[in-house]
C-alpha cells in the first residue's frame, strides 16, 4: 500500500490527471448533448408532424377529436337528465355512479332527501356507535400531563 502512495507522490500532476483529460470530457459532453437531442426530438415528433409535415391532417385530427368530445358530452348530458333516484336501481354500476354524482335542481336538503338511500350518503350520515367517540379527552387513556414530562 505504501508503495502505491510513494509511486503516486513521484508522479507528476499531469500524469495523475490523465483520467480527466480534455478528450474524455469532450467525449462525455458530446454523448450528453446527443442524448438530449434524441430525447427532445423523439418527444417532439407529434409537434413536428402537425406543424411542418402535415398541417392539414392536423386540422382534420383536431376536428375529429372535437366531434368525438362533443358526442361524449351529449351522451353524458342525456344520462344526467334522467332522475338519479330512478336510475339507482337499474343499469350498470358505472351508469349509477354517473347519475348519483349528477347535479340536481333544488336545495341541498332536497337533494340529500332524494339520495338518502345511496350507499355513500348512508356511510357519511350514519351516527357513531355509543362507545366510538370519547366523551372527554382523558377517555383515550392518556392526557397532556402524561406526555409533558419536565
Amino acid at each position: 500500500m505504501e508503495e502505491k502512495i510513494q509511486k503516486a507522490g513521484a508522479m507528476s500532476p499531469q500524469k495523475l490527471l490523465i483520467g480527466f483529460s480534455r478528450d474524455r470530457i469532450i467525449f462525455w459532453i458530446s454523448v450528453a448533448i446527443g442524448f438530449h437531442i434524441l430525447l427532445i426530438g423523439s418527444l417532439s415528433l407529434g409537434y413536428i408532424r402537425d406543424r411542418w409535415i402535415d398541417p392539414t391532417g392536423a386540422e382534420e385530427r383536431k376536428a375529429a377529436a372535437l366531434a368525438a368530445q362533443e358526442a361524449v358530452k351529449k351522451e353524458a348530458a342525456a344520462k344526467v337528465t334522467r332522475s338519479p333516484v330512478a336510475a339507482m336501481g337499474t343499469g350498470s354500476a358505472s351508469n349509477r355512479v354517473v347519475q348519483v354524482g349528477s347535479s340536481s335542481t333544488g336545495t341541498p336538503e332536497q337533494i340529500l332527501e332524494e339520495r338518502k338511500n345511496a350507499p355513500v350518503v348512508k356511510r357519511i350520515t350514519e351516527k357513531a356507535a355509543p362507545g366510538e367517540i370519547p366523551t372527554r379527552p382523558n377517555d383515550l387513556g392518556i392526557s397532556l400531563d402524561d406526555i409533558n414530562v419536565h
